[in-house]
């Protein structure tokens, strides 16, 4: 074979398109050939050649230099989210500095000539600009933490390399500019430390399996779209992007330990070198949705979910090793020099979906779209209820678009099912990914007094915050606010594996409603309560003792229930609360009963998880979206640090005449209700305290 019947890098798929399209079968000498070839040199030599052509001008480039620093800018990240991000994405061992030098006495003069020296020389290449001297309206962005967050984190060994899994959908549909702007993002990514890979899915709703015509035409599509996609990455990224055919495989099971997760199919990724060269080097490989037999080196279609979950099992390491021999010595030793082999240590961090059809659909939203799921809380209920909605419906066009949002659903719970707890997902609109950081000509309300704001990049927000754009716990006209047809919120949805949330007693079998005369209250000795556990939480986030005979005593016969996020990472106490007003003679009545205030008596979260994380934001939607939807009450001390993460999130608020309390709820009409009202105040000034050191807090 000679290396000049071949071309490297993207060149593969041209020289291959034609058997791509028409024929079925590809030598594995073939195959193993162009894998070798691409991993070479000449690589190197057409990503110069192509970059020299696609390259934009310098003025052009200025531009796209200054709009990155922009939309980092303006992701609102706060101290912590910049350590974390900081501590996970390490600076590059070898620094190449690619700051042009008029961005960098720009910077310099807005960031201080301190800080951004100190940032060049820990992170040379990705300029972040002032992200750690923000505006104050960013470094005040309200967290839960009751106690000052801890500015050191612990960093991890090792200098593994990130990477993020990209599946952009029906990219046929996508025009120039918006294509463009994805490879301006996933460029950025690259420089800020992610690395990706795109999987391009060109299923739509009329390219269903069909007949061979169908599939032939396909085929042709695949293999255009794909040097679409690399072409438009390439334009941007410094390293360049390639596509790579010849990667994915398809193996029987025979001959083969399989991993003890469960996974899907026998999708696997055959060459991984093809992906961890380009990688390495900052190339973002571009991986259209074929696949080889590996007995046959048949060219098959595959389900591009199918190749996300294998390049998920490659990344993390559990992916299916083959067997060589048949004495158990030479069968172990097979799988460790397989695993050895694997020279560059990966982390998957994040698996980003780009589908026009946007985030998973909720009623509750603007867009239409959940802002967060915790899939070990929401997963089964969300994925239910598109089940019921497909039924549902007897259009075509919106029951195929419930059942993709199913797929996708299902997608990212099972790639972050083999992911460790730190990986997360993001699904979002093609048009969304391409945001630049360029100002609006729309008036906003996001800020008072503020009539224009950036648009942010969710991808790069999400990268450095690791938190959706918008809180879900905030409510949902607050998520709603906007002018026109210009929603805050985006059609996004991050999701994350969570923790599990126990709500004590279930609302669906027995709503928090009223007591009724003897009927039973709930203790905290109730054997679904770890009480221990729950004691430690309160004291380790209030950094008080508790006394617990005082508050056991207070609360007896007035719980309305639990509500605990994982292992007691998070958890709050509900109470019904008899206003003060109400004559004793008279509490028995019914009247008395139904103006029980629903009072949060305790909302903690331990101090590890303060800031971070979605604790909170979990607990308070538990709250106020499942167990009180109607309202509930609160007070706080007028100098705590939570009340800018309080405010956010009540309806109203008031501080109380003659106390240090401010009380808050977040039940509408309240203030109209004058009865109600006053019942909020009587409880909020009376509830007495049932801490061991009364004397360290002044409340």
């Amino acid at each position: 074979m000679k290396a000049s019947s071949m071309s490297p890098g993207r060149g593969i798929m041209k020289a291959s398109r034609k058997t791509f399209a028409s024929c079925s079968i590809i030598p594995f000498q073939t195959r193993l050939g162009l894998a070798r070839f691409s991993a070479s040199s000449t690589w190197r030599a057409r990503s110069e050649k192509a970059s020299s052509k696609s390259r934009p001008g310098k003025p052009q480039e200025k531009l796209i230099e200054r709009d990155f620093f922009l939309s980092v800018l303006s992701a609102s990240a706060t101290k912590r989210d910049a350590k974390t991000y900081l501590s996970r994405f390490k600076p590059p061992t070898t620094p190449q500095p690619t700051v042009l030098p008029d961005v960098e006495k720009a910077v310099s003069k807005i960031a201080g000539k301190d800080n951004y020296d100190a940032w060049r020389l820990n992170k040379t290449g990705v300029n972040l600009g002032s992200l750690y001297t923000p505006a104050k309206a960013i470094e005040e962005s309200p967290v839960f933490a009751q106690q000052p967050v801890p500015q050191h984190l612990v960093s991890e060994s090792g200098d593994p390399l990130h990477v993020a899994l990209v599946k952009i959908r029906a990219p046929q549909s996508l025009d120039h500019d918006t294509l463009s702007g994805i490879g301006i993002t996933l460029s950025q990514l690259v420089r800020l430390g992610l690395n990706s890979v795109v999987v391009v899915d060109c299923d739509d709703e009329d390219m269903s399996n069909g007949p061979d015509r169908t599939v032939q035409s396909w085929r042709e599509i695949a293999a255009v779209q794909a040097e679409r996609v690399a072409a438009a990455i390439e334009k941007h990224n410094n390293a360049g992007a390639r596509c790579v055919d010849t990667a994915i495989g398809i193996s029987p099971c025979h001959h083969e330990v399989q991993p003890t997760v469960h996974v899907r199919g026998g999708v696997k990724v055959q060459f991984p070198t093809l992906l961890l060269k380009p990688l390495s080097k900052g190339a973002i490989p571009v991986i259209p949705s074929i696949a080889y037999t590996t007995e046959t080196q048949k060219i098959v279609r595959v389900k591009p979910d199918d190749i996300m979950l294998a390049l998920t099992r490659e990344f993390a390491g559990i992916t299916a090793r083959t067997v060589q021999g048949t004495e158990p010595g030479k069968m172990v030793q097979s799988i460790v020099d397989a695993v050895k082999s694997q020279r560059v240590q990966t982390s998957l961090d994040r698996v980003i979906v780009l589908d026009p059809l946007g985030g998973i659909p909720a009623a509750d939203r603007s867009d239409g779209a959940h802002v967060f799921i915790n899939l070990e809380q929401e997963y089964e209920d969300i994925k239910k209820q598109l089940w019921i909605e497909g039924l549902k419906e007897s259009d075509r066009k919106i029951h195929w678009a419930l059942d993709r949002h199913s797929k996708n659903l299902e997608l990212m719970q099972r790639a972050l099912t083999l992911l460790p707890p730190t990986s997360s997902a993001f699904l979002t609109t093609p048009e969304e990914a391409a945001v630049s950081a360029k100002a609006t000509a729309i008036k906003r309300v996001d800020l008072p007094g503020v009539s224009t704001r950036r648009q942010r990049n969710p991808l790069i927000h999400n990268l450095l915050t690791d938190k959706p754009v918008v809180s879900s716990s905030l409510p949902t006209a607050r998520l709603n606010a906007g002018t026109g047809t210009t929603p805050r919120t985006t059609p996004s949805t991050f999701v994350k594996r969570g923790m599990p949330v126990s709500i004590i007693p279930n609302p669906r079998r027995t709503p928090w409603v009223h007591p009724r005369p003897g009927q039973k209250q709930i203790t905290l000795k109730d054997p679904d309560i770890d009480f221990p556990c729950l004691l430690h939480l309160i004291e380790d986030s209030f950094n008080r003792p508790l006394n617990v005979e005082h508050y056991l005593a207070r609360i007896e016969n007035r719980i309305a229930g639990i509500i605990v996020a994982g292992e007691y990472e998070g958890g709050a106490i509900l109470t019904w609360e008899m206003p003060p007003t109400i004559p004793i003679s008279s509490q028995g009545t019914q009247e008395a009963r139904t103006r029980m205030v629903p009072y949060l008596d305790k909302f903690a979260v331990l101090k590890r998880s303060q800031g971070a994380g979605g604790v909170a934001d979990i607990v308070f939607k538990a709250m106020v979206r499942t167990c009180f939807p109607d309202g509930v009450c609160w007070r706080s001390r007028k100098d705590n640090p939570v009340n800018k993460w309080y405010f956010e999130r009540a309806v109203g608020t008031w501080k109380l005449p003659g106390t240090n309390w401010t009380m808050f709820w977040t039940t509408e009409n309240a203030v109209r209700d004058g009865q109600m009202f006053n019942d909020y105040f009587a409880v909020c000034r009376d509830v007495q305290p049932s801490w061991a050191n009364n004397k360290a807090v002044v409340d």
